[in-house]
């Protein structure tokens, strides 16, 4: 499976609205913040709302969020064997 079979460009685009991250394109800040997530480092607001609004995670405090189902197939996605 691929991430863009779980979340669509369109829904990238609809979650991330005026965010801006530079020159990262979206989909690599979706990843990129959910793999800190998973990591259990520190994301910045917009970074962990945008992931939240996706529901690859749920938050369990301030700092910490929570991997949701959704969340785990979506990090294989992206950064599992086949990713490689």
């Amino acid at each position: 499976m691929k991430p863009e079979e779980i979340i669509s460009d369109e829904e990238i685009e609809h979650v991330h609205a005026n965010a801006q991250f530079g020159e990262i394109p979206k989909r690599v800040v979706v990843n990129q913040a959910l793999f800190k997530a998973a990591c259990g480092y520190h994301n910045g607001y917009t970074a962990r709302q945008i992931i939240t609004e996706h529901g690859l995670v749920k938050s369990v405090s301030n700092n910490n969020s929570q991997l949701t189902d959704k969340g785990r197939k979506y990090l294989w996605a992206a950064f599992g064997m086949d990713g490689w």
